[in-house]
């Protein structure tokens, strides 16, 4: 299992070293590096929400060196990497982050930890996992109410809108950026609509909506049609959200 892990991981370093990339994710991953290198100021602040191993948040360091960044990651084995890694330059925390305090069981995928989560979601293949115990958390609770935020990314499985009603103060208050992944897939383990996604972001918080893509063109912003569209096709999963 540990052997099947490493040989994934070797493979996307591999991918990530190509001149194309020839994964979504791996798309994805250079779209967001994009997004923070245009958008983050040498000070700016950050937070990874599902930080896994770390990749986005190294990009946040490179990009805002003189910023005070965190990150949350529940799962064990890879919350030790991140305290070796990235120890003494961001805030690391354990906890996974939800819409309340408390414990939770925790679905983790021990073939492909990339789909771990809060509940177990639909697999596309024969996946190995097992449940362990987290603490939850709102980031409100964890973010003191004079540090200003200027960008969250959020890879948790479908627990984004959890991660969002838990953060509305710091949301509201601090305008950040955030790139968010969303889909059908979550919805179905979290219960949740592609007008609830939407709605919560562009009717309570005043948010616009864009793909990466979009988002670096200056394209305009997507309308409900479009990300419903997205999210219940999957063609688009990762998301860019602008204050209005």
């Amino acid at each position: 299992m540990k052997q099947d892990y490493l040989i994934k991981h070797l493979a996307k370093t591999i991918l990530a070293w190509l001149p194309i990339a020839l994964t979504k994710n791996e798309r994805y991953d250079r779209l967001t590096k994009r997004v923070i290198d245009k958008y983050c100021q040498n000070n700016s602040n950050c937070i990874d929400i599902g930080a896994h191993e770390g990749r986005i948040l190294a990009m946040m360091l490179a990009a805002a060196p003189n910023g005070r960044h965190h990150a949350f990651e529940p799962i064990p084995v890879l919350f030790e990497q991140l305290k070796k890694s990235f120890g003494a330059r961001a805030i690391l925390y354990s906890q996974a982050l939800s819409n309340q305090s408390g414990q939770s069981n925790f679905n983790l995928v021990l073939s492909n930890p990339a789909l771990s989560g809060i509940k177990k979601r639909p697999y596309w293949k024969k996946e190995i996992d097992s449940t362990i115990q987290v603490s939850t958390a709102p980031l409100d609770l964890l973010i003191g109410p004079d540090e200003q935020i200027d960008l969250i990314k959020m890879d948790v499985e479908g627990a984004e809108l959890l991660v969002i009603e838990g953060a509305i103060n710091t949301i509201t208050r601090c305008k950040p950026l955030i790139l968010f992944e969303c889909g059908q897939l979550g919805g179905i383990t979290y219960d949740f609509s592609a007008k609830d996604a939407y709605d919560l972001l562009d009717l309570r918080l005043k948010y616009q909506i864009f793909t990466l893509d979009g988002w670096l063109k200056q394209k305009t912003a997507l309308n409900f049609t479009q990300f419903q569209q997205y999210f219940d096709q999957g063609t688009e999963f990762f998301f860019l959200a602008n204050p209005k």
